[in-house]
């Protein structure tokens, strides 16, 4: 009975670790997978405050995780929208702890988040404040991929989600 209930609690033991294993790497993306497949790459879904006002969708212009930062020991994350209206153009600037430390599948936390629409004289339109997740989901030598998971900030022109995969070059320093 003693090796009937062994074998039973190996097997349930292994079949655990391989689930386990697959949720983990389901982040995982390579560079070329994210490229072929651009319904993966994040984008940012703008629900505007306003009647009638449709949904808007942007992309990131030149993503960047910079190793070292201004804060003794964090990266820094930094890209903007490519839009050209006052509600339009928008910058995310994330600080968390050193990328050379994080690992494919772990959650990015922020020590620092400003969500912000630099040409916006009003100061409700910068948050520092957002709801959602952010997994690291690639890493090589010259890029890092994040995974957007319905990550929602708010401000004065309305609600931002940003959902998918994206691709940031990654430099040592910004300079």
């Amino acid at each position: 009975m003693y090796s009937v209930m062994k074998h039973i609690l190996t097997r349930l033991a292994l079949f655990t670790v391989a689930v386990l294993a697959m949720s983990c790497s389901k982040d995982n993306i390579s560079p070329e997978e994210l490229f072929k497949d651009s319904s993966k790459v994040a984008k940012t879904t703008i629900h505007s405050k306003g009647d009638g006002i449709e949904d808007r969708v942007f992309s990131f212009v030149d993503p960047t995780v910079y190793r070292k930062s201004d804060y003794e020991g964090l990266s820094w994350f930094c890209t903007h929208s490519g839009g050209r209206m006052v509600d339009e153009l928008f910058m995310l600037s994330i600080y968390f702890d050193s990328i050379d430390h994080m690992k494919v599948g772990d959650t990015l936390i922020p020590s620092r988040f400003m969500f912000s629409f630099f040409y916006s004289s009003d100061s409700n339109a910068t948050t520092n404040t957002y709801g959602g997740k952010i997994t690291l989901a690639g890493k090589g030598d010259d890029y890092v991929i994040f995974r957007f998971h319905k990550v929602k900030v708010s401000c004065s022109f309305g609600e931002y989600v940003i959902d998918g995969y994206l691709y940031c070059a990654l430099k040592d320093e910004f300079k």
